[in-house]
């Protein structure tokens, strides 16, 4: 007597079990690896110096310090600044301004009356100044009334690992969290 077996075999099904059980595996760790991860913070820039003025912005003495001696990184970074008027004053404006940088490492980004925004991609290193910019404002029209410019500096590394958080200024009366005010 001929045994007739169907087409489908216990040793068939054992078989593409084994060879799908890795599949399922693989496809379900995908999604994590693919995760991003959130950058840690190395703290802010301080800038020191009095840098708005009536006709120039001058970010030159910022640098990271909270991050020493504990995280003495040095890492290149995708920095961000960006410069904003109030409109308090519609005869002032940004949209004219021009940058200037050591090396030319800033660039202007985008630009209009009331907001300035530049980017920079160089290596910041703990305690350490960034390359700093000059931003011209003022070819002899109005000035820029009191307080109502601000400068903010921000970046992540190129690797995605770390992060500046924005900029302290130190003011007359001791540092600001936030936001550099025109000082002229």
């Amino acid at each position: 007597m001929t045994d007739l077996k169907s087409g489908l075999s216990r040793r068939t099904v054992i078989k593409g079990a084994a060879w799908s059980v890795p599949v399922i595996a693989v496809a379900a760790a995908a999604p994590m690896a693919a995760a991003s991860t959130t950058p840690n913070s190395v703290g802010s820039l301080v800038e020191s110096s009095p840098n708005v003025k009536d006709t120039v912005l001058s970010a030159s003495s910022s640098r990271v310090e909270s991050c020493f001696p504990a995280n003495t990184f040095s890492a290149p970074f995708n920095l961000i600044a960006t410069i904003t008027y109030d409109n308090s004053d519609p005869a002032f404006s940004l949209a004219g301004s021009t940058v200037t940088s050591a090396g030319s490492v800033w660039t202007v980004a985008s630009r209009s009356a009331t907001s300035v925004t530049l980017t920079a991609t160089q290596t910041v290193t703990c305690f350490v100044g960034i390359t700093g910019f000059d931003l011209a404002y003022n070819a002899g029209s109005a000035v820029p009334p009191l307080n109502s410019l601000t400068l903010n500096i921000s970046g992540v590394s190129t690797d995605g690992t770390l992060k500046i958080d924005g900029l302290v200024s130190a003011l007359d009366g001791g540092p600001v969290v936030g936001p550099k005010v025109h000082d002229a």
